[in-house]
């Protein structure tokens, strides 16, 4: 409402009270007609981008990342993030504006306010205008794609979007009827709505999606009345007094911009490795993957809820900006950096492709999880021998995590500083015992190939620790007599 109060501080309206009274604000406003429509397609997922679409920017963006604002209709877009780097995102945004209401008040009407000397109190802001109208976005995500197939796939949803919304006769009708080729790139996508319209039902396919876009323009109303605030004009206190409210500087909404989409892009490539068929066979990984991204998260958490603590307070002059700005360039010396935690993901990349080459090499060989499914294999019926390949260097135990937990919980680490990365054997990174363990993969291969008639033998894939055998090694079980007999 014009005239009302806003706490920058917290990112809150002040309901209940005003600097004028009623008889000014009644008489004041001045409403402008502001027809407008656009459509964008974004192909980003980025926090910078979707804000930019929203016009939300400076001292609002910084509540946003510091979870001081909850939002709301088509703004929970900003919440929807990106899961995979092996899925498209395409989304169609379409904004609509109706009119500009701004309040016009005279020098003497603006030095004549009620509460001026109080304010500091209250509020950092006065509402003197705002623009009406409505955002919609349709996000659609296509199912998981191999890496080779992204671009294209992207570029084809693109095409195919832009021709549809492009073909509007002058009756505003379109022709939503897809081609075969069409529908094949189309059927990869499922669609989510995030609006200010009210819908009956919200899309979930692209020609459902293209069927609702077509309506949005009647939605707004005969005379544009369900329109909403996209944007409002706030007018700082400082005019009635000097120290009301200090602003966050880009500088500093950059920086924690960028170190949360940084954060937000690990989760993307950790959930990526969680959901890969060779990490699902072993336990050990998925452990350490799941708590990476855990422990990423406490910490994303924590840098928001500084955020939150501190942002009031700097915005109330009561402390410094640099406090804060601190707190995220401590970031780069500490575990949590995003070179280090970068080197870490990428270290787990490579040892889930070095696993998935062996287990690829023994294509068809069952993977068992554990010692205890490894005794039921070699005790049931019929099975005379067992011959086990071992991976026996996958620890869900890293050094390096519960460093990053020690940092957390701020305990002082015993010979290091706490921000010295442990140092850990990397067995996928020796080339000696690549080697050793390709040989005997292969001996697996070339056996389960040449016994895959015999019901009696069984050829298994594990993960067993044994810091006797760097890497991997071949185990052999021979069932006697009630007697097993491993054997290496």
């Amino acid at each position: 409402i014009l005239g009302m109060l806003y706490d920058a501080r917290r990112g809150k309206l002040i309901p209940g009270v005003t600097l004028w009274n009623n008889k000014t604000l009644q008489k004041k406003p001045v409403e402008h007609n502001q027809h407008s429509s656009e459509f964008h397609i974004n192909l980003t997922d980025s926090i910078e981008k979707k804000s930019a679409l929203l016009d939300v920017n400076g001292s609002l963006k910084a509540s946003f990342l510091g979870g001081l604002i909850e939002v709301e209709g088509s703004a929970k877009y900003l919440n929807d993030r990106k899961k995979s780097h092996h899925q498209c995102r395409v989304t169609l945004h379409y904004k609509a504006t109706t009119k500009f209401k701004q309040l016009m008040l005279t020098p003497d009407e603006t030095k004549n306010s009620q509460e001026a000397k109080n304010v500091k109190r209250l509020a950092t802001h006065v509402v003197t205008g705002i623009l009406y109208g409505a955002n919609a976005f349709f996000v659609f995500d296509s199912e998981k794609l191999d890496d080779s197939s992204i671009q294209v796939i992207q570029d084809s949803i693109q095409a195919i979007l832009i021709k549809k919304i492009t073909s509007f006769n002058v009756e505003g009708k379109v022709d939503i009827k897809l081609s075969d080729e069409e529908k094949a790139v189309t059927d990869k996508f499922t669609c989510k709505f995030y609006g200010d319209f009210i819908l009956e039902s919200n899309p979930a396919t692209f020609e459902d999606a293209v069927k609702t876009y077509i309506q949005l323009p009647k939605l707004l109303g005969e005379n544009r009345e369900n329109c909403v605030p996209l944007k409002v004009t706030l007018m700082p206190l400082k005019k009635f007094h000097p120290k009301a409210a200090y602003m966050i500087s880009n500088g500093f909404i950059s920086k924690a911009e960028d170190t949360l989409q940084e954060l937000h892009n690990l989760d993307i490539r950790c959930n990526d490795l969680l959901e890969d068929r060779v990490v699902r066979s072993f336990p050990q990984i998925q452990e350490k993957l799941s708590r990476f991204k855990k422990l990423c998260e406490y910490f994303r958490s924590s840098l928001q809820e500084t955020m939150a603590e501190k942002l009031p307070s700097i915005r109330a002059g009561e402390e410094d900006e640099q406090e804060l700005v601190k707190v995220f360039y401590d970031r780069d010396k500490s575990p949590f950096s995003q070179e280090r935690l970068t080197k870490w993901i990428k270290d787990e990349e490579r040892e889930v492709t070095i696993i998935r080459y062996f287990v690829d090499m023994m294509e068809g060989t069952k993977i068992i999880s554990d010692q205890s499914e490894l005794d039921r294999e070699v005790f049931k019926p019929g099975v005379e021998e067992v011959l086990c390949f071992v991976f026996t260097s996958l620890k869900s135990i890293d050094p390096y995590l519960q460093n990053m937990s020690d940092y957390l919980e701020k305990k002082k680490l015993e010979g290091t500083d706490g921000n010295t990365p442990p140092t850990q054997d990397q067995w996928y990174r020796s080339d000696e015992a690549i080697k050793q363990m390709t040989e005997k993969a292969e001996v697996v291969h070339d056996l389960a190939k040449a016994l895959k008639n015999n019901n009696s033998f069984r050829f298994l894939v594990a993960a067993i620790s044994n810091d006797n055998y760097k890497g991997g090694n071949l185990m052999w079980c021979k069932y006697l007599q009630n007697n097993i007999l491993p054997g290496s």
